[in-house]
């Protein structure tokens, strides 16, 4: 298991919510990693801190509090007014504020480690006013969860709520920029772009307007697919069988492409213990075609996962996942992804045509392998597009996109990628 020293596993190790083999592997992570055995010597001290100054006083008064009680007690007698006493109160240090302090980071920490299973009841409690008027099918346990949320929720429970259960309380519905577990999401069919790649809004803003743009109007799906990608990694191809014959080319028989799948991975710029899945289906030059793309994370080598972009806007109540591919189009993806280790299968992808299935595709995590120039510019727009809208503000800053920059700016850049970067620069002085 590789951590880094803010993952909340650590949390979840000291408050003993780990399994025996959880644990271990936190503990051997620990041994071989300075960081992370200094954050763990430090949240524990902490934890002991909080467990030796909050423990409730014991049932005894001390010899000041009886005294200072009778002394209250005599002079209501003088005076027939009562005053009020608080036991606690003559006891306190003026270091309890830093202890309270401290009280906060681990609660805040617990609270966020927690945060999917301890806000259901929330949620719950707001059914009433949320769920639309026409009732939605339930979605089967096993069966594989929408990319985007079947019903429209206020903007408080989606910030804070990344997995909402569906009417029935079994499989969870991915929505907003959350995270779910393999366990509770085996499977997530990907969606086909929703909407047209659109980057003139956020021009127009930065250019022109000199300023950023709203972070609701930013859409990660619409900016990543303004830019053709083509990926170096696994790539399968769907054929389907010619349904016409003529004598002058004598293709009785011979099948025709469909559509191309590919994928390929590079270590998450913005989170370095995480994997990036980048995701490309094309589709074929003469025929539109439906395409249904599912991703099945491994439940013994994923933690969890989100998938980038793909949210509706605020007034969409329904959802927009879409399987009709254009002929000559291409629709790019990105999953981040939390493994359980470093290397090692993290899932697969299960895709068919015009209802046909095709061959699937085996997600590898390898660090040996060097990422491809299109996958390097497709992690900078993610990363990009993420800092736009104020998504994972403590983990992407100007200096992480300065760099990721520098890595992919050359002599033949392509035009269109050149001027992205320039309108990227533009956005980090304002």
């Amino acid at each position: 298991m590789k951590l880094h020293p803010e993952d909340p596993r650590i949390t979840s190790y000291l408050l003993g919510e780990l399994g025996p083999e959880e644990a271990a592997a936190v503990e051997l992570a620990a041994a071989s990693n300075p960081a992370v055995q200094s954050a763990l010597t430090e949240l524990a001290a902490i934890q002991k801190s909080l467990t030796d100054h909050l423990t409730p006083l014991p049932n005894k008064m001390l010899s000041g509090q009886r005294a200072s009680i009778l002394q209250a007690a005599r002079q209501a007698d003088l005076t027939g007014k009562q005053e009020g006493y608080d036991l606690y109160r003559r006891n306190w240090k003026p270091g309890f504020i830093s202890l309270a302090a401290a009280a906060a980071v681990i609660i805040a920490l617990f609270v966020y480690t927690r945060a999917p299973n301890t806000k259901a009841a929330k949620v719950a409690a707001t059914a009433d006013t949320v769920l639309p008027t026409k009732p939605q099918p339930a979605v089967p346990v096993g069966k594989s969860i929408a990319a985007s949320p079947p019903t429209a929720l206020p903007p408080e429970v989606v910030a804070e709520q990344p997995n909402i259960p569906n009417l029935n309380n079994q499989a969870p519905v991915l929505i907003s920029r959350g995270y779910v577990t393999a366990a509770d999401g085996p499977s997530l069919e990907l969606p086909i772009l929703s909407g047209k790649p659109n980057l003139d809004a956020i021009t127009q803003s930065i250019r022109i307007e000199r300023k950023l743009p709203t972070k609701e109007s930013v859409r990660l799906e619409e900016i990543l697919n303004c830019f053709p990608i083509r990926l170096n990694g696994v790539t399968a191809i769907a054929r389907a069988q010619k349904q016409t014959w003529h004598p002058d080319n004598r293709d009785e028989g011979i099948s025709a492409h469909t559509a191309t799948l590919a994928a390929e991975t590079l270590p998450c710029p913005w989170k370095p213990s995480a994997t990036l899945l980048l995701i490309s289906i094309r589709g074929n030059a003469n025929n539109d075609c439906d395409a249904k793309v599912v991703f099945h994370p491994s439940p013994t080598a994923v933690f969890h996962y989100r998938l980038l972009g793909f949210i509706p806007n605020e007034d969409s109540i329904a959802a927009v996942t879409t399987t009709r591919l254009a002929a000559r189009s291409a629709t790019s993806l990105a999953i981040e992804i939390e493994p359980t280790a470093v290397t090692g299968d993290l899932g697969t992808i299960s895709w068919s045509v015009n209802e046909e299935p095709a061959a699937g595709i085996t997600i590898t995590r390898s660090g040996d392998n060097e990422p491809s120039n299109d996958a390097r510019f497709a992690s900078l727009v993610c990363a990009y597009s993420q800092w736009l809208a104020g998504d994972q503000a403590g983990m992407i800053d100007s200096d992480l996109l300065s760099a990721l920059a520098r890595e992919i700016d050359s002599v033949d850049l392509p035009a269109d990628r050149a001027d992205f970067l320039k309108l990227m620069e533009a956005s980090l002085h304002l």
